[in-house]
């Protein structure tokens, strides 16, 4: 092959799957090219603010590895490892912030474009026989099902664009003993996205135990032992690229062991199928859609044209029984692997996956495409392709198709016509393959010409399938929104003396959004400090702190501040709250008409001084009102309480688990509502005084609802009407008693810790213990070993203190306080990593000094 046909083949594997994105994305009105974006399920809440989040950094607004963005602070290389070390993350420097989805959009294109440029690169290096028809097999791998689905997880690509590589790598390991292409592969791997990565290692021995045994002759008998043995260089350099990766590697898996993911469930390790022979329905156009992207059989569609090869791969009689019996291993092991339960679970780093089930199945995607090419090579040839294999592929996707039907998994069946569409393609691709075998000259190029516009529309129409029913976003009010949002949280951060958490909501139509927003993420997004969070990072003792506070908690990953609350203002040190609700009796200090902010009086520092008792607060479970009572009575013992019970004077079921509650309350100030275990999602209305209560951020399970202030000896109304029955004793009313709550607040302000963040992410602050004897500083920080504390200049020991957060001990007098942080593991990954490339430096060199001498 010519190099000037050779670089066009290779572009064309770019350009080929790049342009029919392009006209999908124009069908769709996806911005730029309309005003539709994918601001949707993880995509919007997550994806979208961590790469904001990203652009910060990179700026200079902050250079410091921990972000008081991130919940209510933590360091963000757990985060980072898992989401956002792919290089083609950089092409957010090039844009605005309210401009970010199309970035996303960019960045989906560019990544499924160049899978197919490395998966044709593998083909012609493994086959050497590339032509216009390898754009099809290439082409078929960008757009295989993994890739329609689970697009909008795009954090996951890369794996798909270094898998051919990898593979490329191994056999050049084992044939030539060359080991940088797998090594470089793996490296980045790994560095990319370790989750995948861990996958990729898993496939690599896979992989090479196929290899080995395939090269190997028929009359050698080689044992498992001859492998290892015969390995080293293979297993020698995995390791060893595997250290090098520490630097990375090693905070990673210290943020996600203090997570909840490290809790292990012992169902998800039993040997059962997960499905039965409806996963062959799969095979064929139109099985996932947006409704079903979370649970779903596995995503094992790779085009009509490479199944039909595929299967032709077992009937051609030139490829020989040994090749065919290592190709069903390799093809079944990959099957199993999400089969059964308890492979699926170790595939997915021993944790069930919490929605996207089968996040392996590009591997058997690629295999799949990878012994069709072998196939078409022999057909290329002058293999026949026999009727038996058409006839086959139809028998297995209608039992699939009537499996599917009649089982467990009917909701997953989207259209009975998809697959009618799917048996008319075998056999009009089969007929177009006989058409194309039997002639020459124009008729055989019409006819390939013709079978490019069917595999075109095929993969074209399949992932159509999978996005047309998106609620997509709206990126002009997107836009919008988000510059008005930014100016309004740049001016909170430019009146804050000191460092201050931000409560911020957004209505989901105002910031763009058809699906309900609830903002977790606002923080990392806008570059503010706030107290929200959903991460798949989250640290588990924060989370479990905060939601004993009473905040929301919908799963492990998830923490909500949703209803306002003077006690958590107080602890987190909440200065201001923006929110399109206007409030009564409250100073609005917004500038801009469709968002009001109001100043929280109570937020009165990052820390204060409490009594030593403070330390000894043990955090009741399923009772936050009592939990914050504790701790008020902590700071400033009274002989009433703070919060008040309100008097039920009268409780009435007018039908069927429709309850009224009438109460009066006991003192001025805030009425708070809590009701232990009951499920959110049950309450199908809630009424205060005949208004409907709409929180803002969809719950689902509990938390603290701030019913606004009354006064003493005020009627209150609760209407609810549910699903499930419930008891009036289990329904805690409350009220702060404004007038002690402000006297602590007065007498906490007195003794509290401002403190100011600087660039380098140093935290400085000046506060005075005029006590005798010793205090307990409390800080609204999460409690972190990592943190690097002096006063005065000399370094003093921090614990943990009302569930996960700082304490320090102060002496009587002024001290300066000054808190850096380090992350530890990234400075001992960072140290084996070097050590690592450096010993394989000098080794090599080493080596060709010795080469050198000796020739």
């Amino acid at each position: 092959m010519s190099k000037r046909k050779k670089y066009f083949l290779l572009s064309g594997s770019f350009l080929f799957p790049f342009f029919l994105l392009i006209i999908l994305w124009s069908c769709l009105n996806l911005a730029p090219f309309g005003n539709n974006n994918l601001l949707v399920s993880d995509l919007g809440t997550q994806y979208m603010p961590f790469l904001s989040a990203f652009k910060q950094f990179f700026q200079g607004d902050s250079y410091s590895l921990y972000s008081f963005s991130d919940a209510l602070g933590g360091t963000i290389l757990p985060l980072t490892a898992y989401y956002l070390l792919s290089p083609f993350n950089f092409l957010v420097l090039l844009f605005p912030y309210d401009q970010l989805p199309i970035v996303i959009l960019l960045i989906i294109t560019l990544k499924i474009s160049f899978m197919g440029t490395s998966m044709f690169y593998y083909l012609n290096k493994t086959y050497s026989q590339a032509s216009t028809a390898t754009l099809l097999f290439s082409t078929s791998y960008s757009l295989c099902g993994f890739v329609t689905v689970y697009s909008l997880n795009f954090m996951w690509l890369d794996a798909l664009i270094l898998l051919p590589l990898l593979v490329l790598g191994i056999q050049r390991l084992w044939d030539k003993k060359k080991y940088w292409l797998y090594a470089s592969v793996l490296f980045f791997s790994i560095v990319t996205n370790y989750y995948m990565g861990y996958m990729l290692c898993i496939f690599a021995v896979c992989y090479s135990l196929y290899w080995y045994y395939q090269k190997s002759s028929v009359s050698e008998k080689k044992s498992l032992w001859h492998f290892i043995k015969e390995g080293r260089l293979f297993f020698v350099t995995s390791f060893f690229t595997g250290i090098s990766t520490s630097f990375i590697l090693i905070p990673a898996v210290e943020g996600m062991l203090s997570t909840n993911k490290t809790n292990f469930e012992w169902q998800t390790f039993l040997p059962k199928p997960k499905f039965g022979p409806d996963v062959l329905s799969q095979f064929g156009l139109g099985n996932v859609n947006f409704d079903t992207r979370l649970d779903h059989l596995p995503t094992v569609f790779s085009g009509i044209l490479m199944v039909l090869l595929f299967l032709a791969y077992f009937q051609l009689s030139t490829i020989s029984k040994k090749e065919k019996l290592g190709a069903a291993a390799l093809v079944g092991f990959i099957f199993l692997s999400f089969w059964l339960e308890l492979v699926n679970t170790i595939w997915h780093m021993f944790q069930s996956p919490a929605g996207f089930p089968y996040r392996n199945t590009f591997i058997f995607s690629f295999l799949i495409i990878k012994f069709a090419y072998e196939a078409f090579l022999e057909l290329k040839k002058g293999e026949k392709l026999r009727i038996i294999v058409p006839s086959v592929f139809s028998a297995l996707l209608i039992i699939g198709y009537i499996s599917l039907k009649f089982s467990n998994h009917r909701d997953f069946l989207l259209e009975d016509h998809y697959y009618l569409f799917s048996l008319f393609s075998i056999w009009i691709i089969y007929g177009l393959i006989t058409f194309i075998q039997r002639n020459n000259g124009r008729k055989k190029t019409s006819a390939f010409i013709i079978m490019c516009l069917v595999v075109s529309f095929e993969l074209s129409f399949n992932f159509w399938i999978s996005f047309k029913d998106i609620p997509f976003g709206n990126q002009e009010t997107f836009s919008k929104t988000a510059k008005i949002q930014n100016e309004i949280i740049s001016d909170l951060e430019n009146k804050q003396s000191g460092l201050s958490r931000i409560k911020q909501t957004i209505n989901s139509k105002d910031a763009g959004y058809q699906e309900k927003n609830n903002g977790y993420n606002n923080p990392l997004f806008y570059g503010y400090a706030g107290v929200s969070s959903y991460t798949s990072t989250l640290e588990a003792k924060t989370q479990k702190t905060l939601q004993e506070l009473g905040l929301y908690q919908k799963n492990d990953r998830r923490i909500a501040y949703v209803d306002e609350s003077n006690v958590i203002n107080l602890l987190l040190n909440v200065g201001y709250q923006v929110t399109p609700d206007k409030k009564a009796n409250q100073e609005d200090i917004s500038r801009d008409p469709s968002t009001h902010v109001y100043q929280n009086a109570e937020a009165i520092g990052m820390g204060f001084l409490v009594p030593n008792e403070f330390d000894s607060i043990k955090l009741t479970k399923n009772q936050p009102l009592k939990n914050q009572e504790t701790i008020l009575q902590s700071i400033r013992k009274k002989q009433s309480n703070y919060f008040q019970s309100a008097e039920k004077t009268f409780w009435s079921v007018q039908s069927e688990n429709n309850y009224t509650l009438t109460v009066k309350t006991t003192a001025n100030g805030e009425l708070y509502l809590y009701i232990p275990d009951i499920n959110w999602k049950k309450i199908t209305s809630f009424k205060v005084n005949g208004k409907k209560i709409e929180p803002s951020i969809y719950i689902a399970t509990n938390q603290i609802f701030n019913l606004g202030y009354y006064k003493k000896n005020e009627i209150v109304q609760l209407q609810l009407e549910t699903e499930k029955t419930l008891k009036k004793d289990t329904i805690d009313l409350k009220t702060l008693s404004q007038s002690q709550f402000d006297s602590l607040v007065a007498q906490q302000k007195e003794q509290a810790l401002q403190l100011t963040r600087h660039t380098s992410g140093v935290l400085t602050g000046t506060i005075t213990v005029e006590k005798d004897d010793s205090s307990l500083l409390y800080l609204s920080i999460p409690y972190d070993k990592d943190w690097k504390i002096t006063v005065d200049g000399k370094k003093v020991d921090s614990h943990r203190i009302l569930g996960n957060f700082t304490g320090i001990e102060l002496p009587s007098g002024t001290h300066k306080i000054s808190m850096r942080y380090y992350q530890k593991n990234l400075i001992i990954g960072t140290f084996i990593s070097i050590s690592v490339l450096l010993g394989v430096f000098f080794y090599q060199l080493f080596k060709r000094i010795s080469k050198k001498k000796s020739a």
